[in-house]
Formats: C-alpha cells, sequence, structure tokens
C-alpha cells in the first residue's frame, strides 16, 4: 500500500541544502554578478521600414559609408559595387541606402526594393526584393537603356576570373594581410558594426575564418599558398586586360555591359585613396600602380567618368 504523502517525512532546509549536488549550485561570484547585472531578454529586430518616400524609387541596398549612401559615391564593397554601377550604366533610377547583410532577407548584400505607388509604410516582409542573382534581368526590365549581354563564349570564362582568382586575391588582401584589416577592414564593416570591443574582436576572427575558408575552397592544399594566390591573382588581370586590348569596352561592344562593371569593381577599390590601402602589402594592386595594365586603369576612369561624375 503507497504511502499518503503525509506519512512523508519532511526534511529541512538544511538537509535539504545538504543533499544537492554542488554542480547544481551556482558559484557565489557568479551569483552576485547576475545579481547585480541581471540577464535581460530584448525583443527581436524589427527588419528595416521602408517609408512610401523610399518607396517612390527602386531603393538598392548597399554596403557603405551612413551619411554618404544617397550621394554618388560608388560602394567600397566589390560585389555592391558592381551591381551598383551596373544599374547606372543601364540608367535605372535609384537610390542608394546604406544597409548590412544582417538586414538582407537573403543574408548578403546587395538587394533592391522595387519602386511602389502605395503611401503605406512597408516592412520587408511585404515586399518582394531582387537578389543580386536576378538583378541583371531586373535591370534589364527597368533600365532606359537596351542593351544585349554579350553571348561570345569566354564571357563566363573572364566573369568566372573575376569570381574565383581575383576574388581570392581581394579576400587576401582585405582580410588576411593584418596592415590592411586594421587600415580598411576594420574601419569599413567592423567599427561601423559595433561599439563594443568584444563584439567587434568576435566579428574580426569571423570575418577572417570566413575569407579564410572561401580562399581554401578553391585550393587542393591545407594552407594557402600566398604567392601563387597573387600569381594567379595577376594572370587573371592580364588576361583580362588583354581582352579589353584597345577596345573602350570588353568584347569590342560599343556600349559597357556587366563584365565592364564587373572589372571596374575591383580596379577602382584598388586604386582610391580613399580605401586607405598599405601600398606595400597592397600586392593585388601593384601592376595597375605600376601601370602593368593601362588599358584597365584608363577603362576604371571611363567607368567612373560616366557613372560617378
Amino acid at each position: 500500500m503507497p504511502q499518503d504523502e503525509e506519512d512523508t517525512p519532511k526534511k529541512t532546509k538544511a538537509a535539504l541544502k545538504q543533499d544537492r549536488s554542488p554542480w547544481l549550485t551556482t558559484p557565489k561570484p557568479i551569483k552576485r554578478l547576475f545579481d547585480r547585472f541581471p540577464l535581460v531578454t530584448y525583443p527581436a529586430n524589427e527588419l528595416p521600414q521602408i517609408k512610401h518616400i523610399e518607396r517612390s524609387r527602386n531603393t538598392l541596398y548597399i554596403f557603405a559609408l551612413k551619411g554618404v549612401g544617397r550621394s554618388n559615391l560608388p560602394s567600397f564593397n566589390p560585389s555592391c559595387l558592381k551591381w551598383q554601377t551596373y544599374l547606372k550604366l543601364m540608367d535605372v533610377d535609384f537610390v542608394t541606402v546604406p544597409s548590412s547583410n544582417h538586414a538582407s532577407p537573403t543574408g548578403s548584400l546587395p538587394f533592391v526594393i522595387p519602386a511602389s505607388s502605395t503611401t503605406e509604410a512597408s516592412t520587408l516582409d511585404t515586399v518582394t526584393p531582387i537578389s543580386s542573382n536576378k538583378l541583371a534581368d531586373w535591370a534589364s526590365q527597368n533600365g532606359h537603356v537596351t542593351k544585349q549581354e554579350s553571348e561570345n563564349m569566354r564571357y563566363d570564362i573572364y566573369m568566372s576570373l573575376l569570381d574565383h582568382r581575383i576574388r581570392n586575391g581581394w579576400l587576401h588582401t582585405l582580410y588576411l594581410v593584418p596592415a590592411n584589416f586594421n587600415a580598411v577592414a576594420r574601419r569599413l564593416y567592423i567599427e561601423p558594426s559595433t561599439s563594443s570591443s568584444p563584439v567587434r574582436y568576435a566579428l574580426s576572427n569571423t570575418l577572417q575564418a570566413a575569407a579564410l575558408a572561401e580562399i581554401l575552397r578553391s585550393s587542393t592544399s591545407p594552407v594557402v599558398d600566398i604567392d601563387a594566390l597573387y600569381r594567379e591573382s595577376d594572370n587573371a588581370f592580364s588576361a583580362v586586360s588583354e581582352l579589353l586590348g584597345d577596345n573602350d569596352w570588353f568584347f569590342g561592344e560599343d556600349m559597357p555591359g556587366l563584365l565592364d562593371a564587373a572589372v571596374f569593381a575591383y580596379t577602382h577599390l584598388l586604386l582610391d585613396e580613399l580605401m586607405g590601402w598599405k601600398t606595400a602589402e597592397e600586392k593585388l594592386g601593384e601592376g595597375l600602380r605600376e601601370g602593368r595594365w593601362k588599358n584597365l586603369v584608363e577603362h576604371r576612369r571611363r567607368i567612373y567618368e560616366k557613372c560617378y561624375q
């Protein structure tokens, strides 16, 4: 016959205290800390509000310094600058807004919120953003320039050189060369994100680890061969320079296209003094600065004058 609860002896507080396992007891220093600074759960951050005054025009969300995002300045991020420039070349009406990957519905920048006639405020939950992999088609439908992208079989090959060999050189230069990471990456990507030193430290480690992992994905070696990496980047720039030749635009087209925008995204940022590169540690841009690829330097000037002046 089971015992009633009334028949069960009640333990004193002292006995209960003795029965507790030591690992279930909060150490006194930590308890005092949380007594003084209790944990608080804050509500989740809302996605950015897209006000009706912004919805009257197409809005391109890019990496840019706050306060200058709506101006005519180029983005400091190659992927964002590529599409920012391409939309300008296609004469798409848009404004730019500084943003971050955290605010992107796809987890990366850039993206576009198309213009709308609605007068109601809306969030990213109620609109359909255009991600970067759909921007070329969207630009052809919304621009005032009729431009058929080159169907040259070499187009994909040269775009691949930019997306892999030159990008790997960019990642190493920006994130894995300490002098440039401290002078450029911290100022542009980390310091604007947070004022917390521990968070900045963690974010720095995350960005550097991600850069290293991306570089190693395209290598058969478990370590980065720095000389080989920059040699491949140089060879890619040489190939792109040879493709351009004496023409104003790639493939001898009478107007610039997506490959022109993609090349400009790297050549401009590598030569832009506002980036603050430590040139002694910036191997990726040596060929441009030393005049080995003069036609790419002139190509950069033509695009800049066409789009940003």
